[in-house]
């Protein structure tokens, strides 16, 4: 039904128009009694192509309203219908016959290419000679003029000129309206195509103006002068539509559909469309254009190997993706691996009252080389690591296993602090290809006592609090690291602690983490933070509060900057014993 509604509003719309155009130029250009200069002749070809037969029987209808306004007889105003109807048929017949060949069947006739550009001329000059064979018949069977005459040419060039300079843009317009409601636009080609017969169209409408001023004052015929007119307006269109179809035919191969279908393929390799080709069927057809040696060639060979070695990219970036979430996971296990072999539940010895100890590691990376460890050696000795293995990551993560195994076997095994350290030493440096160290310090807490004996190899001296004074070095002088030479030997040293006295051990990833301008915690920051938690005037902290206060320090120090080594601190409180020498 709506079709049907569409049909009859197209069939009174073309007739009121072709109606309208005609009705003045037969006022004032008229040429001889059954016809004048016609640019409606450009409307039943143009309406019965866009519009179908709905168009062709608007204007057949438009024009029996104007013959009949204008005087004429029955026997003009009969056939002149049945001549328009077949004037705006015959041209849908021909383009429905050619574009069984076209392998993409359009919905409408478009001037997109050189093909449907030939196409159209073809079939107005079969409909304008068909039309001046039509009308030569007529005027001959009602002895008006012979079939061969001036007038049987006035009508073929009534019908072929206008149909190319006004019909050229009518068809421009009413294609764009259709894409338009369609919801797509002018492709590039037949951009490309419409401007070069847009061009063609004012110089024939400008060529016809001129010759109009300049022939109407010498030629008193006006069938002559029109006749006179249209051939040069005719031997234009001839010359500028030849030029323009070699042009576009050459531009069509080499540049605009080229580069049309490489859009398109671009397109189509972006798209998130499930439909979409394959990565080598796009290189195929990339490789089809490339055969072409312009410009366009060249673009679509880049194309291709970009398409193809972005494929290969893909591939193995997809392989090193796969391959990085399984070390990622691998990491993550060892990260949690490597967490459980520090204590982490406080308090460490809730059995014993005597002291309170608490400790804290943060690597910088999945796992770290820094450790630190504490376990009774018998009811009255606690022993405590605190070490920084060399490098980090997995390496130091794994010499960290086994110096840390090596340190507590050793000392369990009855050894004191020193001979622990050369017995750990010798053992380190069997091997150790990688040259790999480790610095620590070892120390037994004696509980009953509060006498710390201890060993350092090379690492960052304590921090110790006596009583209600602040926080100052322990100063020793450190021993040759671990793993760095065979058979060195290690000096202990001793300490007694008092109760309410505190130790703090901690590794260089404290004192020598950053900011962002490259600037050191440094060791008197750290001295200075530590003695600001724990000065008299605050009370006491936890000795968890205050590492994680010391921790916090260091970050706001850090401004935001990468963690560059691992962050590892101890704390020891002697509360006090039961025996005391």
């Amino acid at each position: 039904m709506q079709k049907r509604w569409v049909n009859i509003r197209n069939t009174f719309l073309t007739a009121v128009a072709f109606f309208a155009v005609s009705m003045p130029f037969r006022e004032l250009f008229n040429v001889m009694e059954v016809t004048e200069m016609r640019p409606a002749s450009a409307l039943p070809p143009v309406f019965g192509l866009m519009l179908g037969l709905p168009g062709a029987v608007g204007c057949a209808i438009g024009n029996l309203a104007a013959d009949i306004l204008s005087g004429y007889g029955f026997a003009i105003c009969a056939p002149g219908f049945a001549a328009q109807f077949i004037y705006g048929a015959l041209p849908l017949l021909l383009w429905n016959i050619l574009k069984r060949h076209d392998a993409e069947k359009p919905d409408f006739f478009r001037l997109n290419n050189v093909k449907n550009v030939i196409r159209y001329i073809g079939i107005i000059l079969v409909s304008s000679v068909a039309m001046a064979a039509m009308l030569g018949g007529i005027i001959q069977m009602l002895n008006i003029s012979p079939f061969f005459s001036s007038a049987t040419l006035m009508f073929f060039f009534n019908n072929f000129v206008f149909s190319m300079v006004l019909g050229i843009p009518l068809v421009i317009f009413m294609s764009f309206q259709k894409l338009k409601a369609k919801g797509s636009g002018l492709a590039l080609n037949e951009r490309f195509v419409l401007m070069f017969l847009t061009l063609g169209v004012v110089s024939a409408i400008l060529l016809g103006v001129f010759a109009y001023a300049e022939l109407s004052r010498i030629i008193d015929d006006p069938l002559t002068m029109w006749n006179t007119i249209y051939t040069y307006i005719a031997v234009n269109i001839f010359i500028f539509n030849l030029i323009t179809v070699v042009f576009l035919w050459y531009s069509e191969k080499n540049i605009t559909v080229p580069v049309e279908l490489i859009s398109e393929i671009a397109q189509n390799y972006i798209s998130d469309d499930n439909e979409k080709e394959s990565s080598a069927a796009i290189a195929a057809r990339c490789a089809a254009i490339a055969k072409n040696t312009s410009e366009t060639g060249v673009l679509a060979e880049a194309f291709r190997t970009m398409i193809l070695d972005l494929e290969t990219y893909i591939s193995n970036l997809m392989k090193v993706t796969a391959e990085k979430e399984r070390i990622g996971a691998e990491l993550d296990v060892a990260t949690k691996i490597q967490a459980s072999m520090l204590p982490s539940i406080f308090p460490a010895f809730p059995e014993r009252p005597e002291f309170d100890i608490y400790a804290s590691m943060q690597p910088a990376k999945e796992v770290g080389g820094d450790f630190y460890d504490m376990f009774l050696l018998d009811g009255n000795t606690l022993a405590i690591v605190m070490a920084d293995v060399s490098g980090k990551g997995v390496p130091a993560a794994l010499f960290m296993v086994i110096a840390k195994t090596l340190i507590k076997n050793n000392a369990q095994s009855g050894k004191s602090p020193k001979e622990v350290f050369e017995a750990v030493n010798n053992i380190l440096c069997e091997n150790n290809d990688a040259g790999m160290f480790v610095t620590a310090i070892l120390g037994y807490f004696d509980i009953p006592t509060g006498r710390f004996t201890f060993v350092n190899a090379g690492h960052n001296p304590p921090l110790l609090r006596s009583g209600q004074n602040l926080f100052n070095w322990l100063k020793t002088k450190p021993d040759f690291i671990l793993a760095g030479m065979d058979n060195i030997s290690y000096k202990q040293h001793e300490v007694l602690l008092s109760p309410g006295d505190e130790l703090f051990l901690y590794t260089d990833g404290v004192t020598e983490a950053v900011n962002n301008q490259d600037e050191l915690f440094s060791d008197p920051r750290l001295l200075e933070t530590a003695n600001q938690l724990g000065s008299d005037s605050q009370e006491r902290l936890s000795l968890q509060e205050f590492t994680v206060s010391i921790k916090r320090e260091i970050d706001i120090f850090a401004e935001g900057a990468e963690q560059a080594d691992d962050i590892t601190m101890l704390a020891l409180r002697y509360i006090g014993g039961t025996r005391r020498e």
